[in-house]
């Protein structure tokens, strides 16, 4: 997490923020990532992929207004993207019928 802007140095910093788009107004979740299971080479007849997500959270200098964003769980991702889950979505017809 930054603790010190790489913009002008300051140590004013406002961690910890969540950040959100105008569709998180209708009950819509904050701007977020979201990784998919690969599918299998021999796909089940109803398969549905694993998925994986994660929100972000920002931090603001207080003196200048650079930001940095973070991953809420950084870990998880990186452990599902060396698994082979990717950004890829996948249609109903892909993933009812073989």
């Amino acid at each position: 997490m930054m603790t010190q802007c790489p913009q002008c140095g300051s140590t004013e910093i406002i961690p910890d923020l969540i950040v959100f788009t105008d569709e998180t107004t209708g009950g819509h979740k904050p701007a977020h990532v979201k990784l998919l299971e690969p599918e299998p080479a021999k796909r089940p007849f109803v398969w549905i992929p694993k998925e994986v997500t994660s929100g972000f959270r920002a931090a603001v200098c207080g003196a200048c207004g650079h930001t940095q964003l973070y991953a809420a769980n950084h870990a998880e991702i990186l452990e599902s993207h060396k698994k082979g889950y990717t950004g890829k979505t996948y249609s109903l017809n892909m993933i009812a019928i073989p």
